[in-house]
């Protein structure tokens, strides 16, 4: 082939090859984001470093009782119990904090990053404890901040707090009405008036598209249900759920920037931003249908507080698998006035 050929021939082949080299370069360009993006987010966002054991001191469950008149030796101080955790498993405490102070609705979650499960666990806030020496509802040691309220719930179950999350209701409304509401299952007639906290609640049972208003509402109303705050806790869970199927939609990522600036405003945490992204990254592809576990602890009430039942309860603490080993009865610290 002559010379003059072999550059005619180039030139027809030029306009292909630069496109390939075009795709080439654009491919390699995506790849390097994607490699980099992903070596940058296991960087900012590795797994949290938590104690690998519990260790769970032991104590009196109630008033200590006088020292017996005797001449035997007294008995040697118990032993500790220590505890395993398993690994990828952790806890947080939600607390609902409404204006006026006092903590609202308490509740434990546990996410097993492994198995892509959570559960979510409402602990009634008349809960009785023993603390600084005297009975009392587990809600009232929010008087000493959300740190208190973590060490009742640590003392009361046996299990670790990894952090706190305390939200103020008020939150509840802005998050509803930024995403355009929340379809809902309203499960009972609410009509309720507090003048004091100008709380006004009027909402049918059924399902519907709940404002923020109404979101707001739905979660505050204790007087509503014959059991008070068990219904509540109950109809809490249910609806948190539904906001979390709705609220992580496609349709939502124009409103990152306006939720961002809700939960500045309205929430209160120890959780770091890099563990934040570590959990949000694992909970994606989460099914809450079959993954989310919902439950309550067991008890019944007797005036003026929610007594728990010992057996209910240690199953349930088994059930969120945070350790290796079985709990045993005398990890939790259950009072009976």
């Amino acid at each position: 082939m002559s010379t003059s050929a072999k550059r005619k021939a180039r030139r027809k082949a030029s306009p292909l090859l630069r496109l390939v080299k075009i795709l080439y370069f654009v491919l390699f360009g995506l790849s390097l984001v994607v490699v980099v993006g992903f070596a940058a987010l296991k960087m900012f966002a590795p797994e949290p470093t938590v104690d690998s054991q519990v260790t769970i001191p032991p104590q009196p469950a109630g008033p200590s009782a006088p020292p017996a008149e005797s001449d035997e030796p007294a008995e040697a101080t118990p032993t500790p119990l220590v505890l395993t955790r398993r690994k990828g498993v952790y806890t947080c405490l939600l607390l609902g904090v409404a204006d006026i102070g006092g903590s609202d609705t308490i509740m434990l979650g546990v996410f097993d990053t492994k198995a892509k499960t959570a559960s979510l666990i409402s602990i009634p806030r008349d809960t009785v404890i023993y603390s600084n020496g005297k009975y009392r509802k587990i809600n009232s040691t929010y008087a000493g901040g959300e740190t208190a309220v973590a060490a009742a719930v640590r003392d009361l179950l046996g299990v670790p707090v990894d952090y706190y999350v305390s939200v103020n209701l008020k939150a509840f409304s802005s998050i509803v009405d930024q995403i355009g509401g929340v379809w809902f299952n309203v499960p009972v007639d609410m009509d309720y008036d507090d003048p004091l906290q100008d709380l006004h609640i009027h909402i049918k049972a059924g399902y519907q598209l709940l404002d923020g208003s109404k979101a707001e509402g739905v979660m505050r109303c204790r007087n509503c249900y014959p059991s008070a705050d068990i219904g509540r806790t109950a109809t809490q869970r249910a609806f948190l759920t539904a906001l979390a199927k709705q609220a992580i939609t496609p349709s939502n990522v124009t409103n990152v920037t306006s939720l961002i600036n809700t939960f500045s405003q309205y929430v209160v945490s120890d959780m770091p931003l890099n563990d934040m992204v570590f959990f949000g990254t694992q909970a994606i592809g989460m099914d809450l249908d079959s993954a989310l576990n919902a439950a309550s602890l067991e008890g019944e009430w007797i005036s003026p507080y929610w007594h728990l039942d010992d057996e209910a309860v240690l199953e349930l603490v088994n059930s969120l698998g945070i350790y290796e080993e079985t709990v045993p009865a005398q990890a939790l610290h259950i009072v009976h006035p």
